[in-house]
């Protein structure tokens, strides 16, 4: 996936269940990538409450910009939880055959996801959709490296919408983190656009 020049993105992590219990494995993993990440204190992963922005506070214990350096930041991106199901999924993008298509006897089959993936898409239950906007530079970070713990600790399937771009989730977070830190890289410090935390 390439992310540079990207204004926004949407990744969505198909997977059997969400709830409250992955929140501190997820936390675990997030803060294995050169930071201290706490997420706001009311998050669920409720499909009713949590839809919308979810922000987390965080600080940088590694970084090359000095303007980040002991600040307590505050960065996120847009969440959305929804009902998945493969079978009506399929359903629903199967165009209807003309009059002449009936005649002729022939036959268009439209598949929502590459072959290899159907397998787990089948248990998949629900479609967690991770959105990212350019409003600070860290909401990148946020979108991608979450969206691929959640892959990883929910055996999901992870995919890049705007490219139709599915990816396998063996080691995807260090995958991810290594294109978010050639991202970060890339940019001059002038560049960098931040929030200070304040509080929840």
């Amino acid at each position: 996936m390439t992310i540079k020049n990207k204004m926004s993105l949407e990744i969505i992590v198909y997977c059997r269940e969400v709830s409250q219990n992955l929140i501190p494995q997820m936390l675990d993993k997030l803060n294995d990538y050169d930071m201290v990440a706490e997420v706001h204190p009311e998050f669920m992963f409720d499909q009713e409450n949590d839809s919308g922005f979810l922000p987390f506070k965080f600080t940088f214990l590694n970084t090359h910009f000095n303007i980040l350096k002991d600040k307590h930041l505050l960065s996120g991106f847009e969440l959305y939880i929804d009902d998945f199901d493969l079978q009506i999924t399929n359903e629903s993008i199967k165009p209807k055959p003309s009059l002449l298509n009936r005649l002729l006897g022939q036959k268009y089959e439209v598949r929502f996801s590459p072959p290899e993936q159907e397998i787990k898409l089948k248990d998949c239950k629900k479609a967690v959709r991770f959105i990212w906007h350019s409003a600070d530079t860290f909401q990148l970070r946020f979108a991608l490296l979450t969206s691929a713990i959640l892959t990883e600790l929910t055996n999901g399937v992870c995919t890049y919408t705007a490219d139709d771009i599915w990816c396998d989730n063996q080691d995807i977070t260090n995958r991810t983190f290594k294109e978010v830190i050639e991202y970060e890289s890339s940019l001059k410090e002038s560049e960098i656009k931040f929030f200070e935390f304040q509080k929840w």
